[in-house]
Formats: C-alpha cells, structure tokens, sequence
C-alpha cells in the first residue's frame, strides 16, 4: 500500500471519529483515497450530509497532516492498521462498517477468539461467572475479547489474565483515553498480554454514541459471544445482534428469575442462544484440547500488592485468594486473627481489592 492510499484510511478514520460510522457506510464503494481529495461540495452531493458532518470534514481536510498523525501514534507506542494492512483482522474486514483503521497498542493475538461481555451494573455471582469463564479459556489459550468497561467486562479480562492468556479490549474513546479511570492498571496488563485497540484516535472523548458503535468490533473479533448478564436495555444485547448478524455463535450465562440484570441475557436463552451450564463443557466446545498446553504461570504468586496499603490490609489481602476463599482461610493464610481480619476485609472491599460472592466468601480483583 502506497503512502498516499495509507494517509487516505487514516483521514477516513479520524472522519469518522467526528462523522460516525453510519455516515462513513453510505460511501459504499468509494475508495479512501477519492474520498481524500474530493472537497466537500463533491462529498455532498454523493451522499445526504448535514451541516454538522459538512463542516467537520472541511476542517479535518485544513487540519490533516498523515506523517504529523503516525508521529504522533509512534510516540505513545501505538500503531495504526488499516483495513488493507495484512494485520487487520480477518473477521472485522467482513462486516459492513469495518473500521478504515485501528489503533492498536500491544499485539493482536491469533487464533481462537471469545468475547465476554455483559452489563456494568452487576451482580457478584456474575463477576464470578465472568472471572471464572475468562480464566478457563485464558488457560486454554484463547483470546478472550471484552470492552475494558467496569462490572462484566473487567472480570472477564481479569479471569484470563489469572489463566496467563491473551485478551483485547476495544474501547469506546480514543486509544490513549483510558475510561474508566479506575481500570488504568487492567489497560496497561491487557495491551501486555494482547492488545487494546480502538477505532479512535488520540484524545477522543468517551461520548455516549461512540459505545453502541464499539460494540461491533467487539462482535466481528470474535467466531463466539457470551452475555454473562445483561438487563432488558443493555449494550451487551446490541453486541450480541451484531454477532448474529455476522454468523457467530451467541451463549448466555443463565440468571435467577425476576432478576432485573439478567432479564436480558435470559431473554437472549428463551430466543436460542446457548446456555452455558457447565464452564468446562463450554470451553471444550469452542476450543477443544489439542495437546498438552505449557504450565501456566501462577498468576496468585506473581500478582504484586498494591502500594500504599496500611501493613495490616496488605497483610489481609495476601491470603485472599482469586477463588473464593473464605475468611478462616483467609485468616490461616495471613497470620492476621479474627478480630483484626474482618475490619480489614471491610475496608479492602470499599476500596475495590476484595469482593464477596452470595455465600460471604471474599474474591481478590486484579484491578480497581
């Protein structure tokens, strides 16, 4: 690909960034680099554009320097693939609004790909579900595929970082951005043992409608989906259309009745999707063993204490395990007696390093 033809899905990209998706699919069959040179009187009377979308192509055409946009990337050690680059994505090139190009920190993992996905507002039983399918592939060695949003998601990319495997998060907002805030420590461990990409380039702010449309890229990543929990109005669901619409097997983790955050994913069972009833089963099924896999790292050893905790806490939290360990356990492991134990506990899960399952036994998180 020539120079010209790469600044051109460049410029497209960054369009679409302020345009939209919707807008960058009506162009059909016109090529990138005839888009590139087209002034936006031409644009316009190709395709309906209204004055918000007329104008932000004027200024990006004033404002668009390629070589200034690669540099910019180059500094933060992330890289544009373009939809012609041998590295896109094989599955992503075949939807219908496949992103011109993605911004990419870290390296794409090949081969078998699942996404994980699910609601932020959610229950404890569903992190764990989450946590626990992610490691089982991640130990498997597939790629587990989620949005690096709180609630499911984050639990997902835990899961198969415990399981010492390869995971990608899509993001919703510019590569550099990290949104939430609080999952700034899962970015960095997820672009170290995959990937984190984005279809926005650098600064792009989190805006609402951009979500919907990451959810598609989600979706084309991957030959599986699994909605772990989702309510009845959930973006979970619209990734889940879009992995229909792309001929992927669509899975959902079945929750209580009359639950309000599995209303959705329940209804996804009632219309087909498969139902995961047994992790190990699943995992089989979508990645069946081939060989004797190296022995995996043991991510409980390695994982480091978080810095700034009172002796007394760090203490705690090293006997808590990423199983669900109960507080005697806890207790025996930590050297720390009961009385001491269960004020540390509680504050550990204020602060996001412990959570607790239905049954009262603490998880340890990753990240928060």
């Amino acid at each position: 690909m020539s120079a010209r033809e790469r600044a051109a899905y460049l410029f497209l990209s960054l369009l679409q960034a302020r345009v939209g998706s919707s807008v960058i699919s009506r162009l059909g069959d016109l090529a990138p680099d005839t888009v590139f040179t087209m002034s936006s009187r031409e644009l316009a009377a190709r395709i309906k554009l209204t004055d918000r979308s007329r104008q932000a192509f004027e200024d990006l055409k004033t404002t668009f320097n390629a070589e200034d946009t690669e540099r910019r990337l180059a500094e933060k050690g992330i890289r544009a693939v373009t939809l012609t680059d041998e590295e896109y994505p094989e599955r992503l090139r075949e939807i219908p609004d496949s992103p011109p190009a993605l911004f990419v920190n870290g390296e794409l993992p090949a081969g078998t790909a699942v996404a994980i996905v699910g609601s932020r507002k959610c229950t404890v039983s569903g992190i764990e579900a989450a946590r626990e399918l992610g490691r089982a592939l991640g130990e498997r060695g597939v790629c587990v595929v989620s949005g690096l949003a709180l609630g499911i998601d984050a639990a997902a990319h835990e899961g198969v970082l415990i399981g010492d495997g390869p995971t990608v998060g899509v993001l919703g907002c510019g590569i550099d951005v990290i949104y939430p805030k609080r999952n700034r420590d899962l970015y960095g461990r997820v672009s170290r043992s995959g990937a984190v990409i984005s279809e926005y380039y650098l600064g792009e702010a989190p805006l609402a409608w951009r979500f919907p449309a990451r959810n598609r890229i989600i979706a084309g990543l991957c030959e599986t989906l699994v909605v772990v929990e989702a309510a009845e109005r959930s973006g979970a669901l619209i990734t889940a259309r879009h992995a229909l619409d792309s001929g992927s097997d669509v899975w959902a983790v079945p929750g209580p009745i009359g639950t309000a955050e599995c209303r959705g994913s329940n209804k996804l069972l009632a219309e087909g999707a498969g139902m995961i009833w047994d992790i190990p089963e699943f995992v089989e099924s979508v990645a069946p063993m081939q060989e004797e896999l190296p022995q995996r790292k043991d991510r409980e050893s390695e994982a480091a204490l978080p810095a700034g905790l009172p002796p007394h806490e760090a203490a705690v939290l090293s006997g808590v395990g990423f199983e669900p360990t109960e507080v005697d356990v806890i207790s025996s492991r930590s050297g720390v007696g009961m009385r001491d134990l269960l004020p540390a506990l509680t504050m550990l899960e204020l602060k996001g390093y412990v959570g607790r399952n239905v049954s009262g036994a603490f998880v340890r998180r990753i990240s928060v």
